[in-house]
């Protein structure tokens, strides 16, 4: 028996190995690049990070996103396509010259700055939440002393209930 933390990984139609997960992370994101994860016409398919980022995300996971302060809401969902760490000029290059990560070379470079490699996130299937979830609602729903996430915060089966995030 599977528990929450473990894929399931199944062979499709064609003979390739598909991994299903029943796993969701919350992530926080700054508003300016957490809302592009939602936009109508090419949505933001790719976040990028620092050092070992997310090491343990799998193709399937889920990932909740936090958009911080000064927005501070829980705004949507997308699911976890591929984690890659990649040296700085072939993330550049993956990622569009920034154009999937909608960061432009400047922001890139200084986040980058005196760092050899990055993590990037690949994610698809975007679901922007009708009714966000603000910070106060959050510690009401998974108490008084929670933090958003600096890294990721691997939701349990009572705080996805809580928080009604189907599975």
């Amino acid at each position: 028996m599977l528990d929450d933390s473990e894929s399931v990984s199944k062979l499709d139609g064609e003979g390739e190995m598909k991994t299903k997960s029943d796993r969701t992370f919350l992530i926080s994101v700054r508003p300016r690049w957490a809302s592009t994860f939602f936009l109508s016409h090419n949505p933001k398919s790719i976040e990028l990070r620092k050092g070992n980022f997310g090491a343990s995300l799998k193709p399937g996971d889920n990932l909740v996103i936090y958009s911080t302060l000064p927005q501070g809401k829980v705004i949507g969902t997308v699911k976890v396509v591929k984690r890659e760490p990649l040296i700085i000029d072939r993330l550049w290059e993956q990622s569009q010259r920034g154009k999937l990560a909608y960061v432009t070379q400047s922001e890139f470079d200084t986040y980058y700055s005196n760092t050899i490699c990055g993590v990037g996130i690949w994610v698809s299937e975007p679901k922007q939440w009708k009714q966000p979830i603000g910070l106060f609602e959050m510690r009401e729903i998974l108490g008084k002393r929670w933090q958003p996430p600096q890294q990721l915060q691997q939701l349990n089966t009572d705080q996805l209930t809580a928080l009604n995030i189907a599975r």
